[in-house]
């Protein structure tokens, strides 16, 4: 006989909600393995543009000889230049076979060391940085064949493309739409430096045609559905620099390695990226609106990180002549490479003395100090 008010361990009365709290542990579970596996490809389907490498470094085998010992010297230690102008821009920046048709008469091609040097040279920088890109040996290829891949993997390489102007999708996937953003205006940046500075002797020269239409057409509304839309407007501006790189390599145009563009561009990111910082610390913030802050950041920063790598090996001469110039340049992208590992399965935004994270104060450290190099750099 049963005392009243108890219930046997195996009772009836029992089961249901023995079954509930099965059944809601096992969708818990199921709900965040689906999450885990679909985040990395349907929110930022992380990509680099340089691969690891491993094993030997590739060097083109016809990377001519140095002439020039200070070439050779300019930077000492760990920090041992790298190959100005190296091999062509297919190995890892770019993706094209090797063979790449030697510059055009007339172009200010710099010396690049021995490949055995080149290789040292890489190997001592990896030891305490990220890889480097090889870069093409007619100056500015390179760098605008990274702007392109970079915004037309967002228009083109993505799962679902270009999101901000998606009038269904892009409801649900503010983190990419965000990120996007990120990536159109730092491109915008380059562009716009691309244009004024990099590829004109002085305030007296012309502007080249290609590039003026680019930054125009890279301006039009990001949100811009039709008439035109944007994924029309930012892909006729990526067939523009695809022209204008055309015209670097016949020796129509010319990317002037020069110290005062080099101290505009590294300005105009500074500016920009000011900006973020600010919207990384501002407080209280919409529980909505975190995210949006995080991932507009990250998208900046990775286009950042990969155009300075490029800056990094081209402008290497130019960095070494500045006081610590070279190490400052590979601390920025060491700071920019913990941006880019920095990527959390949920954005958080507690208490900075919180039991748990603040996302947009994690990723404000490094990118302050990134404003921060990049403020003394231009300055030099």
């Amino acid at each position: 006989m049963r005392a009243h008010g108890g219930d046997d361990a195996g009772s009836p009365h029992s089961m249901p909600g023995a079954r509930f709290r099965v059944l809601w542990i096992s969708a818990i579970i199921i709900l965040l393995v689906a999450g885990a596996a679909v985040h990395e490809s349907w929110a930022l389907q992380r990509h680099s543009l340089l691969p690891e490498r491993s094993g030997q470094q590739q060097v083109s085998p016809g990377a001519p000889a140095a002439s020039d010992p200070a070439a050779q010297g300019a930077a000492q230690g760990e920090h041992a230049g790298q190959q100005p102008q190296g091999s062509p821009p297919g190995a890892a920046a770019t993706g094209e076979p090797h063979g790449t048709a030697a510059p055009a008469p007339g172009h200010a091609v710099e010396p690049s060391p021995e490949a055995p040097h080149a290789e040292a040279a890489h190997d001592a920088h990896d030891a305490h940085g990220p890889a480097l890109p090889e870069i093409s040996p007619t100056p500015g290829v390179t760098f605008v064949e990274t702007m392109i891949k970079l915004m037309d993997y967002e228009l083109n390489g993505r799962f679902l493309g270009w999101r901000p102007n998606d009038i269904i999708v892009g409801r649900f996937t503010d983190n990419v739409n965000h990120y996007q953003l990120g990536v159109l205006e730092a491109i915008r940046f380059t562009t716009l430096r691309l244009k004024d500075s990099l590829t004109r002797m002085g305030d007296a020269d012309t502007y080249d045609p290609d590039l003026e239409l680019a930054v125009n057409l890279l301006m039009n509304r990001a949100t811009l559905f039709w008439f035109p839309s944007a994924e029309t407007s930012y892909n006729e501006a990526i067939q523009h620099l695809k022209a204008f790189v055309e015209k670097l390599k016949g020796g129509k145009r010319t990317f002037y390695y020069r110290v005062d563009s080099l101290k505009l561009l590294l300005a105009s990111y500074k500016d920009l990226l000011g900006n973020v910082n600010r919207s990384l610390i501002v407080s209280p913030v919409s529980m909505f609106k975190t995210d949006d802050y995080f991932y507009y950041a990250k998208g900046i920063a990775h286009v950042y990180y990969e155009i300075l790598k490029v800056v990094r090996v081209g402008y290497e001469k130019q960095l070494a002549s500045t006081m610590n110039g070279l190490e400052m340049m590979d601390e920025i992208l060491h700071e920019l490479h913990r941006v880019e590992e920095t990527n959390p399965w949920l954005i958080l935004d507690s208490d900075l003395d919180g039991f748990f994270a603040n996302h947009r104060a994690n990723l404000n450290a490094p990118l302050s100090e990134v404003t921060h190099l990049l403020g003394i750099l231009s300055t030099f």
